[in-house]
């Protein structure tokens, strides 16, 4: 299935709805793209399968900011495969990533989580 590695889309079920009102199923797909970006916070080129809507996304904010922003979005989901689905995504960006089961949901140990500013002082 074609999936957006950073905001987890996917194609949804619909209906094609006619005239008299006649529903029959369908796909929607998304024009999922393989893509190499260069992230300028790891000084490398990453291969992502990217929406244009990401792209576009991306050109606006910035990789890191879009991905940050993405991320905070698919962790207050709170989907059950959301450890798989960003562990494979951290994988390709080469960063090394602790997921932990905590009360509160899951919290990723990893660059930029603020532990190292604390262990710092």
């Amino acid at each position: 299935m074609a999936r957006s590695d950073l905001t987890g889309k996917h194609k949804v079920r619909a209906q094609n709805v006619s005239h008299s009102n006649i529903k029959t199923k369908r796909w929607q797909r998304l024009n999922v793209q393989s893509r190499r970006l260069w992230v300028p916070e790891l000084s490398r080129f990453v291969r992502l399968n990217v929406t244009t809507r990401d792209l576009r996304s991306i050109d606006k904010l910035g990789f890191w900011p879009f991905l940050t922003k993405t991320l905070d979005r698919r962790m207050n989901a709170g989907v059950a495969t959301t450890t798989k689905a960003l562990s494979g995504l951290f994988k390709k960006l080469g960063i090394e990533v602790v997921f932990e089961e905590a009360e509160g949901g899951e919290h990723v140990h990893g660059p930029g989580c603020g532990h190292e500013a604390a262990a710092a002082n």
